[in-house]
């Protein structure tokens, strides 16, 4: 029997949080060069929650800044 890779497909999930826990959810993204999705996903791997590590990946196809003085 073949078996197919599929590309599951992603859901929206809602939760309301404090404005602090929000903060710092975002300073934890920053700190790590991850974005908040990212940050969360790591989170509930962390927990048991089966999560691949090919989604534990920024999406957005951004590329990384140049600082001043830097290249």
């Amino acid at each position: 029997m073949t078996t197919r890779l599929r590309t599951k497909r992603e859901v929206p999930i809602q939760v309301m949080v404090p404005s602090d826990v929000r903060k710092q959810i975002a300073l934890i993204g920053i700190e790590n060069g991850e974005n908040i999705r990212t940050v969360v996903l790591r989170a509930l791997k962390a927990i048991g929650v089966d999560v691949p590590d090919s989604l534990l990946v920024d999406r957005r196809g951004r590329r990384e800044r140049k600082t001043n003085g830097s290249e």
